[in-house]
């Protein structure tokens, strides 16, 4: 069967999802207990409707990244160093 053109799919984007705790847990690769702690600390950003904690994920990758141990510099400040040593040369 074709269709016309004139029907579009609409487009999803997943970036802005919500997780529940144990949708989170296997996202993140977290347990869920690990994950109430930081909410119950106020660590980890959350809503809850209904008894039911709902994290945005990209709330929760913005947070998680303040955990990185291999914070990457600038990038720009690292390509203009090597042009800058390649040019000495």
């Amino acid at each position: 069967m074709i269709l016309p053109s004139t029907i579009a799919e609409p487009v999803i984007t997943l970036k802005d999802q919500f997780f529940d705790l144990r949708g989170l847990a296997v996202y993140s690769a977290m347990g869920v207990p690990t994950l109430r702690g930081y909410i119950r600390d106020e660590k980890l950003p959350c809503f809850k409707v209904k008894g039911k904690y709902l994290i945005k994920r990209s709330e929760f990758d913005r947070w998680l990244e303040r955990y990185r141990t291999n914070k990457c510099h600038d990038l720009d400040a690292i390509v203009d160093g090597a042009m800058s040593d390649l040019s000495k040369r």
